[in-house]
């Protein structure tokens, strides 16, 4: 990760250049003597870089990211300058029970990356050194002791509970443990869930939570708030142009600025993966994507939150969701009961939103009094991708443009770039952001994954066969009274033409094909309904290629029925939208015959509502 700022050193072309002003979110000036460079940030030595490769996040042992948030706690504020001196350093080391050389260590592994990668213990190099070594009934009685008297409202002291627990063990003839083995299990705990436990969800409210009025941010990307809802607007299919239904969107917002970090479309309820694709957006810069959808302007944000407001919806609470986020040190703080002014921010550009959606044809507007005699269905004039791009049209180069209230008349793009350039007498702030192979790990660790054994033919995942010879490695005659061991295989939803293999003496994803070339692109959706057909029909032993065979004939019939049914239409559509940033965009040209709209982007905004 790089933490750019004004004045930071970068590396250009193996030379080392000093940070002089920030031209745009992806364009700065650099200066070494009397030599000055305007560059891309992509052009950035350690942007490009393919060292310091991240392990697979999702399936990192849990005590080992405790342990890193751990490290990572004690050092910090060490890298926030706050001890400075060799003699403050040495007292604070001891304080906390380590090396001052360990100390060092530390902050110069995390230096490397700025995320907890660096931090993850090394235990396999170190012949189990670290791991738990007490007896399986002690960890029982010791975990036991923890979660029922020290994380409760009792407050009992390590000392005291130390005290407890021995007893307990000595009572039962079992060995006891030191006080320092117990207080560095403690220190693995989660603060904020500490906290909360053990003063009361009350105090947790008043000290960490934001106040019942108002919060204020500091800085661009402090905090980030998500939400997702379904649009007031019916869409249509791509080929007859018939009503298939609403869309939901997922967006995220810069509460400091205001500014859309990143949001997704698509016909299916929020989950996981909409999660995912919008914060991949939000992270990513955003040319490339204007680009692929033809729109003329600038999107000028991108990089790691400190922290993301969200909801306790289940598709927020994910364990895979946790760790990417604090592998990149991105604090999930989720919204308490009873406070909905907690994500007051984000409602309210979705509610201004879906009133720009109200001037649009297809509207289902907000309530019947005010939809009244309007056919929805009948006005629908927009695809999900033409909708897609008129909301992206109405951010960039409406939305961002506007001066707004909660940001004394400044545009959200003006605040956002003013505080990362450092204007108006105030210090710079820095920007981190993900270089170009971390970017593609957080891409692969928002997906979906399934753990399988690797045979002579390759790997099975969803009755298909997958194969490349990087798989051949790990292809091992394995005893019978032992198991073949398990890999990480990812795979996206929308093509399963292509799984990604977690290879674990390299470090990387390596993208496996299907074995047989032949077949065609399908979704996981598609796969599902093939196996369903068949099992209707009484298949019970059937093989890829009935799987293959079954969801072309189910695609013919599809075809033919689409003009009858919004369902069949639905499921068409569905298969074919809200691709992710790196395919390429491809509009569907279209017909004045056919009765098709094609968005005329340029007159939007004569049209957009000064909400």
């Amino acid at each position: 990760m790089l933490n750019l700022s004004v004045g930071n050193i970068i590396s250009y072309k193996n030379e080392s250049y000093k940070i002089e002003s920030f031209i745009d979110i992806n364009t700065i000036l650099i200066k070494k003597d009397n030599t000055t460079h305007i560059i891309k940030i992509n052009e950035i030595d350690d942007y490009k870089t393919t060292m310091n490769t991240p392990q697979e996040i999702t399936q990192i042992e849990d005590k080992l990211f405790q342990e890193a948030k751990r490290r990572y706690n004690i050092i910090k504020p060490i890298l926030d300058n706050k001890i400075t001196t060799r003699k403050e350093k040495e007292s604070y080391a001891k304080k906390h029970n380590i090396h001052i050389a360990t100390l060092y260590e530390w902050i110069k592994k995390y230096k490397t990356t700025n995320n907890l990668f660096s931090l993850l213990p090394q235990y396999e190099k170190r012949g189990g050194k670290g791991k738990s070594r007490l007896p399986k009934e002690v960890e029982i009685i010791v975990d036991t002791f923890i979660n029922e008297k020290y994380l409760s409202s009792q407050k009992l002291s390590i000392s005291k509970l130390h005290q407890e627990i021995n007893a307990t063990l000595s009572k039962n003839n079992l060995p006891t443990i030191a006080y320092n083995t117990l207080r560095n299990r403690i220190a693995q705990i989660d603060e904020r869930y500490l906290f909360r436990v053990r003063e009361g969800k009350t105090n947790y409210l008043n000290k960490i939570s934001p106040s019942s009025n108002h919060f204020e941010v500091q800085y661009p990307l402090e905090i980030i708030q998500i939400d997702h809802t379904i649009l007031d607007i019916q869409i249509v299919d791509e080929k007859y142009r018939k009503p298939i239904g609403r869309p939901y969107i997922t967006l995220a917002m810069d509460i400091y600025s205001r500014m859309i970090y990143g949001f997704y479309l698509t016909l299916d309820a929020p989950s996981f993966y909409s999660v995912g694709q919008t914060l991949y957006l939000g992270f990513s810069p955003k040319d490339k994507y204007l680009k692929e959808l033809e729109i003329d302007g600038k999107w000028d944000i991108m990089g790691i939150p400190t922290t993301i407001h969200l909801d306790n919806a289940a598709e927020f609470r994910g364990e895979q969701l946790r760790k990417v986020c604090e592998t990149f040190g991105i604090n999930l703080d989720f919204r308490p009961k009873g406070s909905p002014n907690y994500g007051g921010h984000i409602e309210r550009v979705i509610k201004t939103l879906n009133l720009e959606i109200h001037s649009l044809q297809g509207t289902t507007f907000s309530n019947p009094k005010e939809k009244r005699e309007y056919d929805s269905e009948e006005k629908a004039i927009f695809t999900l991708k033409e909708l897609e791009k008129y909301i992206t049209e109405w951010i960039v180069n409406y939305y961002h443009k506007k001066p707004h209230i909660g940001l004394k008349g400044k545009t959200p793009e003006q605040k956002f770039i003013e505080a990362i350039k450092g204007e108006n007498n105030n210090l710079p702030i820095p920007l981190k952001i993900l270089t170009n192979n971390e970017l593609e790990v957080a891409r692969l660790s928002l997906l979906p994954y399934e753990e399988r054994t690797i045979q002579k033919t390759g790997v099975q995942l969803f009755g298909i066969s997958y194969f490349d010879e990087s798989l051949i490695p790990f292809i091992k005659n394995t005893p019978n009274n032992k198991s073949k061991p398990k890999y990480i295989f990812k795979y996206d939803p929308k093509d399963l033409s292509r799984i990604y293999f977690y290879n674990p003496l390299l470090q990387e994803y390596i993208e496996i094909p299907y074995k047989n070339l032949e077949y065609p692109k399908i979704s996981l959706w598609e796969l599902n309904i093939a196996k369903e057909e068949l099992k209707k029909q009484n298949h019970k032993f059937y093989n890829e290629y009935d799987l293959f065979e079954t969801i072309l004939k189910l695609r013919k019939l599809e075809e033919e029925s689409a003009q009858k049914t919004k369902s069949h239409r639905r499921r068409k559509e569905n298969k074919s939208v809200s691709k992710p940033l790196k395919e390429k965009f491809v509009e569907k040209e279209v017909t004045k015959s056919d009765n098709s709209f094609k968005p005329q982007i340029k007159k939007f905004e004569i049209d957009f509502k000064d909400n």
